[in-house]
């Protein structure tokens, strides 16, 4: 497995969960819930925490149905990856299918007693942190890289028909 620190991200259209490993890479943390902004605000804050944490790799979360169609969340999300790919050009962006994982960070939260409202800061970020977890998972018992790989220089939207 490769060693380095990475960042997994949990899109949301109101929110934007992260999450970020250790240096080595081993283990996934939640970090921030960076406010989604019409004017892009949110990827200069993402672009700060993958510098600071000099990642070798961003997993984005890839939210297909449970039929593994994708839908309006999922075209949104790989727009997203794409933007993304176009401000930072070093480390690797992948999506990687997070089917569920919002519903496991709800279960998370509450069997530690977080109520609601006060689940609502933190959801995103645990959402993000699983999806890393499993990206660590998933190269680990296998040997390859995670997820679709997002090509840099894409035009954001092209071919989303």
């Amino acid at each position: 497995m490769r060693r380095g620190a990475r960042v997994g991200i949990d899109v949301g259209s109101v929110r934007i969960g992260v999450a970020v490993t250790d240096a080595a890479g081993t283990i996934a943390l939640p970090r921030a819930t960076v406010s989604y902004s019409r004017y892009g605000d949110h990827f200069d804050q993402i672009a700060d925490i993958i510098e600071d944490v000099a990642a070798i790799e961003v997993v984005i979360g890839y939210p297909r149905h449970l039929s593994g169609a994708e839908g309006q969340s999922a075209r949104f999300t790989r727009r997203f990856a794409q933007e993304l790919g176009n401000i930072v050009s070093r480390p690797r962006i992948c999506l990687l299918d997070e089917r569920l994982t919002t519903n496991l960070a709800h279960q998370n939260l509450a069997t530690m007693g977080i109520d609601n409202r006060a689940r609502h800061d933190k959801v995103d970020q645990l959402a993000a942190a699983i999806i890393l977890e499993h990206a660590l998972e998933l190269e680990k018992n296998t040997g390859k890289l995670p997820g679709e790989t997002i090509r840099k220089g894409t035009v954001a939207g092209a071919g989303d028909e």
